[in-house]
């Protein structure tokens, strides 16, 4: 199984740490480098004035040693920890090593200058380094460390009041604009791994619907299969039992075999209404059956379905009708259409308590054409109407009814919408249970 989009989706925040990792990692190569630069030329520089290297070249020798640890052991969880101090002491050497050298320059203006200039550009790149590398509570106390220190380091160089405030602004400046960068590039990336990784999992979603798609192919074609190889044997059964019918009504004293034969005749025939009805939904839902529409009148058909379920409706004392006006016609399929009637028959004699009544009608507007069967069978609540057309409706703790619907009803659904119409469970006032079948009423026979 593909595994979940939450787990191919990185979190926002993960992502800027990894962010920051590399950062930090680049931090300390880039500190190798202006450490070794610092300290080559503060060696020059003590050499050419004749002063001994030692004033500038220990402490920065001994913070050599340390960034060079520092980077060579960058992939260890403490190292990792330990390099968010490192900026701080960046700071502070470099604040020892500028006051050294101002201290040395004291009777030299032009120099002490020099060193004032030389400090706003070193603390300038650690506060770019620290926003690019660091989370902002880290950057807030670092950038205000190195803007005190910068001020001393202009204020022991002798410079003026509005030079310490622009060197202050630029190194807020700097700070503020590269945590934004680093900040904002993290979230592209993450945003794109997001969109990548939906990416990835819309490509599985639609692998597995097309092997969905496959399965139930493969499905619907094994149905059709099985179901149609079941024609033969009771083709075959339909017809002895015919045979035998026949042979039993020569004899009057085999009633009652002739009684159990046509009790055999009629459940199989129900069997063989079964699967053509099982193997005509197939095809319905997979758009291979045509409708071969005619227009016909609806009374004949409502009074073909009343007597054929007159014998059904007698045994049971209910009392079946129809009101239908002679001449409306529907353009309908007579293959497909009277069976609606049939399986809404069926559905309602079963739930009709004896005694009870069935009205079909037939009616007509401007717009549509109803035929309705109404019933006095227990009402349907409404939860339970609008899935009772479907093709495997969940069934209901509080009621039986609803396992017995079975795929009758989801039959007369796929063929009312073959017929561009539409089939519900609807209040009519009078009927506790009206099934109403809406079908257009200028649609012409193909």
């Amino acid at each position: 199984m593909p595994e979940p989009t939450a787990n191919l989706v990185h979190d926002p925040s993960t992502m800027l740490g990894r962010s920051r990792e590399r950062a930090l990692i680049l931090t300390a190569a880039i500190r190798i480098v202006a450490v070794t630069v610092f300290l080559a030329v503060g060696i020059a520089w003590t050499f050419t004035f004749g002063m001994s290297p030692w004033i500038l070249a220990w402490p920065l020798a001994a913070y050599l040693a340390l960034a060079v640890i520092a980077f060579a052991y960058r992939r260890r969880a403490l190292t990792l920890r330990l390099s968010w101090i490192l900026p701080f002491l960046d700071t502070g050497v470099a604040f020892l090593v500028h006051r050294q050298g101002i201290a040395a320059d004291s009777g030299l203006p032009r120099f002490m200058a020099d060193w004032g200039l030389t400090g706003l550009g070193v603390y300038t790149l650690i506060a770019a380094l620290a926003g690019l590398s660091m989370p902002a509570r880290l950057v807030v106390p670092l950038t205000l460390l190195s803007a005190v220190a910068e001020v001393e380091i202009l204020r022991l160089a002798g410079l003026s009041c509005w030079s310490m405030a622009v060197a202050v602004f630029a190194l807020i400046f700097v700070a503020v604009a590269t945590s934004a960068v680093s900040r904002n590039a993290a979230a592209a990336l993450s945003r794109e791994q997001q969109a990548a990784a939906a990416m990835t999992s819309l490509a599985e979603l639609k692998e597995q619907h097309q092997q969905l798609e496959l399965l139930q192919r493969e499905k619907d074609a094994l149905l059709e299969i099985i179901v149609h190889d079941m024609r033969s044997p009771v083709g075959a059964a339909l017809l002895s039992l015919e045979y035998l019918a026949l042979e039993l009504k020569k004899h009057p004293h085999l009633v009652p075999l002739l009684e159990a034969t046509d009790d055999a005749l009629g459940t199989l025939n129900s069997l063989s209404g079964m699967i053509t009805q099982i193997l005509d939904m197939s095809k319905l839902e997979s758009g291979r059956l045509t409708l071969r529409l005619d227009f016909a009148e609806l009374r004949p058909i409502l009074e073909a379905t009343v007597r054929d379920a007159a014998p059904r409706a007698r045994a049971r004392s209910i009392a079946m009708n129809f009101d239908a006006l002679e001449g409306l016609t529907a353009a309908v399929d007579l293959r497909l259409f009277p069976r609606i009637l049939e399986v809404l028959t069926t559905h309602s004699l079963r739930h009709t308590p004896e005694g009870g009544r069935i009205l079909f009608v037939a009616s007509a507007s401007a717009e549509e054409l109803r035929v309705s069967i109404h019933s006095t069978a227990p009402a349907i609540q409404n939860p339970e109407r609008q899935r009772m057309f479907d093709k495997f409706p969940p069934t209901s703790a509080e009621t039986k009814r609803s396992s017995a619907w079975g795929v009758g009803l989801y039959f007369c659904r796929l063929v009312a919408s073959a017929h561009q119409g539409t089939i519900a469970l609807e209040d009519v006032d009078g009927w506790p249970t009206s099934f109403v079948i809406h079908l257009p009423a200028h649609r012409k026979p193909a």
